[in-house]
This record gives structure tokens, C-alpha cells and sequence, in this order.
């Protein structure tokens, strides 16, 4: 097993993975059932012909760039596994800060009845049920314009059972949510400048949907529409939070400025220290 595992880690590593021992370790993992650490304890382990055949057909998919996180069908987000296709964007780690975030602005309010939030472009559901797995005083719309990116958020939510905690609406942006307020708006949109798009590594270019990565010309299309509709979405004191494109936030800034929109505290940057995340509040409270 060791040297299979050398072998396709150098394999990978010349079809330009960036990970390539992990790949190998994930995908033999998946074929054996084992967990990593299981992975190693029974490192002297012979493969079946059968699993064999199986490791290669899943090796051969990594080289051709398809994501692990499709391959394997799953993705841990915020703790939870998460059922990932190409339906929608795989959830990434720097997305988790949004998360934080939310739960530490949900925390300052004391609302009535639950705390509203409505998760827009939420393609698996990943904020959305991180938020609602996270805060049992919340209430989510969760809202997507692919009809396959909700049912796949529908799904991963009865899974965790959290169905009965978050309502799933097929539309763009805010208009399902017509008559609608909340306390946070979160949105992950698709914000790469379109002449971006051609940059992107082989991963997310040839496999993840172009639907959820392109965001128009300065990757802030969607961004900006949502801003304009988002004061009559908000209650008292309530905020914005988006993921950003990091070259994107001078225009953002703008736009937010026409929009009503001031930043509420620091652009939250990810582990790359690239700025990720921003919170706007309205300039005039309601």
C-alpha cells in the first residue's frame, strides 16, 4: 500500500495537483472504507483486484482535475459532512467566515420571536445549515436560482436534520422574499470578474458551475443588484454580509456607498490574508 501510494501521490503531483499525497490518501481511503489513521494502521494491506480497478477509475478522475470533494461525494463544512456535486460550488474554508461572523453579529440581537436570516445564493446550503445547526434561536431562507443547487441543499439539510429550521425558495436573489425582513442577510454570489474566469486552476474552471463563479465584469453584478433591493430587506440594525473577490473591494465600497450601505466594522480577510468577507449596515437606521 505504501508504494501505491507513492506512486499516485507522484503521479497526481505531474498532472498538476497541488495536494497530491492527500489525494492518494482521500481516494484510498474511500475505496478501502477505511479512515486515515485506519489508512496507516493497516498500511501493510493488500488491494483486492477489485479495489484496485476502483482506486485506478478514481485516481484517473483526480488527473483529469476533478475535484476530491466530488469525487468522494461529501465535504466537511463548519463540522458538517455535507453532500457535494457539481450542482453547486464545492463549500471552502474561507467561507467559514462568514459564518463566524454572522454568529457573532446574531449574538447582539434579542429579537421577539427567532432571528431571521436569509442565506441568498446558497447554493448546498452550507451557510445557511452551519447557521442553523449553529444558532437554535435562528430561522433561515435559504434562496438559489438552480433548481439542482436547491434540491441538493434540501437534501443535505434533511440529512442533518435541520429541515424543519430552514425554508427553501427557487428564485433570484431577494424576490421570493417579497414582504420578507431579517436581522442578517448572508450571500456568497458568484463574484470572479468574468475576465478572471479563464485563471481559474483546472479544479474549479473545467468541473465547478460557471453559473456560481461568474460575476460580470468587476465580479460584483449580482453583488451590486443585491444591495440595491437589500434596505427593504432588513430590519432595525440589521447587516449584509458578503464574500468577495478580494480586488473587487474598492468598487464594492463604492457601490455599497450608492446603495445606502457603510461598512459596519473591519473587511474580514481569510488565512491567505486576502480581503473575504465584508459587513455593510444601512447608512440610515430604519
Amino acid at each position: 500500500m505504501g508504494r501505491l501510494l507513492a506512486a499516485t501521490a507522484a503521479f497526481l503531483s505531474g498532472k498538476g495537483s497541488g495536494t497530491p499525497r492527500l489525494d492518494a490518501e482521500l481516494l484510498l481511503s474511500h475505496v478501502l472504507r477505511l479512515s486515515k489513521v485506519q489508512l496507516y494502521v493497516n498500511f501493510e494491506r493488500a488491494l483486492s483486484a477489485a479495489e484496485l480497478d476502483e482506486y485506478r477509475e478514481l485516481v484517473r478522475r483526480r488527473a483529469g482535475h476533478e475535484p476530491v470533494a466530488y469525487i468522494l461525494g461529501r465535504k466537511e463544512f463548519y463540522g458538517l459532512s455535507l453532500k457535494t456535486t457539481a450542482a453547486a460550488l464545492i463549500p471552502r474554508p474561507e467561507t467559514e467566515h462568514m459564518v463566524d461572523e454572522a454568529v457573532r453579529l446574531a449574538r447582539e440581537f434579542q429579537p421577539d420571536g427567532p432571528l431571521a436570516i436569509a442565506d441568498i445564493g446558497c447554493g448546498g446550503g452550507a451557510v445557511g445549515l452551519a447557521l442553523a445547526h449553529t444558532l437554535p434561536e435562528a430561522f433561515i431562507q435559504a434562496v438559489d436560482i438552480s433548481p439542482e443547487a436547491l434540491a441538493l441543499a434540501e437534501e443535505n439539510a434533511a440529512a442533518l436534520k435541520l429541515s424543519r429550521r430552514l425554508v427553501f425558495r427557487l428564485g433570484d436573489l431577494l424576490t421570493p422574499l417579497a414582504g420578507l425582513r431579517f436581522h442578517l442577510i448572508c450571500a456568497n454570489l458568484p463574484y470572479v470578474p468574468s475576465a478572471e474566469m479563464a485563471a481559474l486552476m483546472p479544479d474549479v474552471g473545467l468541473h465547478e458551475p460557471h453559473l456560481a463563479l461568474d460575476g460580470g465584469r468587476e465580479g460584483l453584478g449580482l453583488i451590486g443588484r443585491l444591495l440595491a433591493s437589500a434596505p427593504d430587506h432588513l430590519l432595525p440594525g440589521g447587516r449584509v454580509l458578503l464574500e468577495i473577490w478580494p480586488d473587487s473591494l474598492p468598487a464594492l465600497e463604492r457601490s455599497a456607498a450608492e446603495a445606502g450601505f457603510v461598512p459596519a466594522g473591519e473587511v474580514i480577510r481569510d488565512l491567505a490574508g486576502q480581503a473575504r468577507i465584508v459587513v455593510l449596515r444601512r447608512q440610515l437606521q430604519m
